[in-house]
């Protein structure tokens, strides 16, 4: 396991060699971290917290859009079948819209409170 770099050695050993890990904010090299900046001890956690997370805002998302579909006299618009289309579309918005909730938070939660 790659051990991360540590703020005692200088500032220019620093500079451009390491990223921050978007988990736990330590810094690695850049070797170190997968492609979405997170470190070996983090990659099991983060990956639950954004499979859970995202789906949890994408059906907070469609499921107001599903019962107002539900609700609404759909007598002169779609077919119920063609419904899905939008339904399948929100859902997957949020799904997007999630991730990047999941990440922000989990950024905002490591910044220490002053």
């Amino acid at each position: 396991m790659i051990q991360p770099v540590r703020a005692d050695r200088p500032a220019d050993s620093l500079h451009f060699q390491g990223s921050e890990c978007g988990g736990c904010g330590e810094i690695y090299p850049n070797p170190a971290l997968d492609e979405r900046g997170w470190c070996d001890a983090c990659r099991p956690i983060m990956r639950r917290r954004f499979r859970l997370g995202r789906h949890l805002v994408a059906a907070l998302i469609t499921l107001p859009f599903a019962i107002w579909i539900l609700t609404l006299d759909r007598g002169a618009t779609l077919a119920p079948p063609v419904w899905a289309l939008p339904l399948a579309a929100a859902y997957y918005l949020g799904f997007r819209i999630g991730g990047e909730v999941v990440k922000g938070y989990s950024r905002w939660r490591r910044i220490p409170k002053w």
